[in-house]
């Protein structure tokens, strides 16, 4: 089929999807949604990052502008959901956002952008939390978040797609390039000593990041091509215990199809880096919502919850 040709369906190899049996004692729970989202979860406590389920294909895309896809959004949501976190506005870190604050009464984090954007589809201003450029620290039942100040990877000719700002709240519904970044952020989440950096885009401010320490990265890979020393630097500065390959899906159909990768990305050339600069992490690549256990003590031992019969 044409989408198989466009985007190829490859399994990583077993060394990079290691299993456990056992979520007990685990710190933190993680599902990736596809593109930068991710479920997380410690104990009572669930957030959503980058939550990104409509997928429109890009014949939708061509077509006008989207809206969130009610369906998706009803199969894929966790059933309670704390707060929503968006690391920067784009249509494939925002577009379900705000709706899905609507239907779960969750606050949402996240720039001007996003809150405009928010305020647009009728999210509660109550609900908004507005991220000034310079970050924002606070606390959702067991998990402490910081936005940290950051870049978002440069793609064709190497520029940043889709720079600015939305000022205003704009009228809904959108075409996709109408998204605008609005600032980026990464994201550093923290429940029972134990800490996770979310870099949902493939570049880095290192005087930010600088004197952070992240157990597990989850680390953006669309544009990673064009950002010098990027995983150098930013294993450098987290000197992560795991790691976890984001962002390099194609996300142009129904989460149900499964993970097909974006082209130019290099999965395999990825792990080299890994290995060569953060070589006593591991890491996991997961399936879409497949469970990622990361263990109290030492993420050395993050892996997939393994929930195969026998």
């Amino acid at each position: 089929m044409i989408y198989e040709r466009l985007f190829p369906r490859r399994r990583p190899p077993a060394g990079l999807r290691p299993r456990t049996g056992d979520a007990a004692g685990a710190a933190l729970e993680l599902r990736w949604l596809g593109t930068a989202g991710f479920v997380v979860r410690a104990g009572a406590t669930t957030l959503l990052v980058d939550p990104f389920l409509s997928r429109p294909s890009l014949p939708r895309l061509a077509r006008g502008p989207i809206e969130p896809d009610e369906t998706a959004l009803h199969a894929h949501r966790p059933p309670r959901v704390d707060a929503i976190l968006c690391s920067h506005g784009h249509y494939d870190h925002l577009l379900d956002a705000p709706r899905l604050a609507r239907r779960t009464g969750a606050p949402l984090v996240g720039s001007r952008t996003v809150c405009n954007v928010a305020r647009a589809e009728g999210v509660p201003e109550a609900q908004l939390v507005e991220v000034p450029p310079a970050g924002w620290r606070g606390r959702f039942g067991a998990i402490e978040v910081r936005f940290v100040p950051s870049l978002h990877g440069r793609l064709l000719l190497g520029r940043v797609p889709h720079a600015g700002t939305i000022d205003a709240p704009p009228r809904l519904p959108l075409r996709w390039f109408e998204y605008l970044d609005g600032g980026v952020f990464g994201l550093l989440l923290e429940a029972h000593g134990t800490a996770v950096y979310h870099n949902g885009s493939a570049d880095l401010i290192d005087a930010e990041v600088r004197g952070l320490r992240a157990d597990v990265a989850l680390v953006g890979l669309a544009g990673r091509s064009a950002t010098p020393r990027y995983v150098e630097r930013l294993a450098g500065l987290l000197a992560p215990r795991a790691v976890v390959p984001t962002h390099f899906d194609a996300f142009f159909a129904p989460l149900e199809r499964g993970v097909h990768r974006l082209p130019g990305i290099d999965l395999d050339g990825f792990a080299a880096e890994v290995r060569r600069f953060a070589p006593a992490a591991t890491m996991v690549v997961p399936d879409y919502e497949e469970p990622i256990v990361v263990p109290a003590g030492d993420a050395r031992g993050t892996a997939l919850l393994d929930r195969r019969p026998g």
